[in-house]
């Protein structure tokens, strides 16, 4: 991520600081496909996964596939309890 972006009001850290591409991956890499099998589902080479992973992991903090697995799960059950808490 460029400065210009992060001055756009882009963070350059953290979730929020994910594109599209690279939560998609992200997500994929919790349900535990291997970067051929991801780039095969959202049409991009396994190198371009890679590339993604090689990005992502800065971004959260992480250095493993399975701390990105378990923070993409933890996001989940947490999103999933905060909604069944409003609808109580």
């Amino acid at each position: 991520m460029t400065l210009e972006a992060q001055r756009d009001g882009e963070p350059g850290f953290g979730w929020d600081s994910l594109t599209d591409a690279e939560r998609q991956v992200a997500e994929l890499v919790a349900g535990g496909h291997s970067n051929k099998e991801i780039g095969a589902r959202l049409y991009m080479s396994h190198r371009t996964v890679g590339s993604h992973l090689y990005r992502i992991f800065p971004k959260l903090g992480l250095r493993s596939r399975v701390e990105l697995a378990r923070l993409v799960i933890e996001r989940s059950v947490a999103s999933r309890e905060s909604t069944e808490t409003v609808a109580s």
